[in-house]
């Protein structure tokens, strides 16, 4: 997920589309509709691919499984695969701060 520009390399909220992602990637993901972020998470102890799949499935965040339920496919994805848990916990953190989505819970005022 580039931060100058997270909507340039996005794929769609499909399972079909999710094997575009590496197989087993770690890293932080962004859940977007439009040009609005709906969702900041990270895949530190399971791939992307994982992760997205759960929430495919349904998302542990009623909000953000009521967004999936209701905009499906038009939702996009983009992410930065990163090994280090540190460096995705970071990372997780910037973005969240930078993109203020909609559905996290945690919202932080300054990177640190």
């Amino acid at each position: 997920m580039r931060m100058d520009s997270p909507y340039a390399d996005q794929i769609r909220f499909r399972k079909v589309d999710f094997e575009k992602i590496p197989r087993h990637a770690c890293g932080v993901y962004g859940i977007w509709f439009k040009r609005r972020c709906i969702y900041i998470g990270k895949a530190a102890s399971q791939s992307l691919l994982e992760r997205l799949l759960q929430h495919w499935r349904g998302s542990h965040n009623p909000v953000l499984s009521a967004w999936i339920q209701a905009k499906g496919s038009e939702l996009k994805v983009s992410f930065q695969v990163a090994d280090d848990v540190t460096q995705i916990n970071a990372l997780e953190k910037i973005c969240i701060h930078r993109f203020q989505p909609l559905t996290n819970k945690v919202r932080y005022s300054t990177p640190s």
